[in-house]
Formats: C-alpha cells, structure tokens, sequence
C-alpha cells in the first residue's frame, strides 16, 4: 500500500501514483489526496495509516518497506 499527495489543486498526482505503482503497489492500494500543507489533519493519511496498524497486527512477521518517490 502507498499514500501520495499533492498540495494545490493545479499539483497533478500523477508523478508519485507511477512511481509507487513501479514499486509494484497497484493503484487501488494507494491512498492519495490533494491538501494543503498547512492544513494538519490529512484524512487519506490517517485512513493509510490506520490500515498498515491492521495490517501489521495481522502479519506481525512480514515485512514493510516505504520506497522514496522524491
């Protein structure tokens, strides 16, 4: 599973949806949302991170690998 963003509504998600893609992460996995950063409660993040919590709780023995996407 992965999580993009993109500030400003011009900001296209595009770039960071193949990236994570290219790491083998299907589309219907990644949480992605366009929000400021000032705004300090990301919904889509807390919803990824909230479901990798699930995830590790179930499969406490694998494991997990955040590949950059800069």
């Amino acid at each position: 599973m992965g999580y993009a963003r993109c500030s400003t509504l011009g900001q296209e998600l595009d770039s960071q949806l193949d990236a994570l893609s290219k790491h083998g992460i299907p589309r219907g996995k990644i949480f992605s949302q366009k929000i400021s950063t000032q705004v300090r409660v990301r919904p889509k993040f807390e919803e990824a991170l909230r479901t990798a919590r699930e995830v590790k709780a179930h499969a406490p023995h694998c494991r997990s690998s955040s590949p950059s996407t800069k």
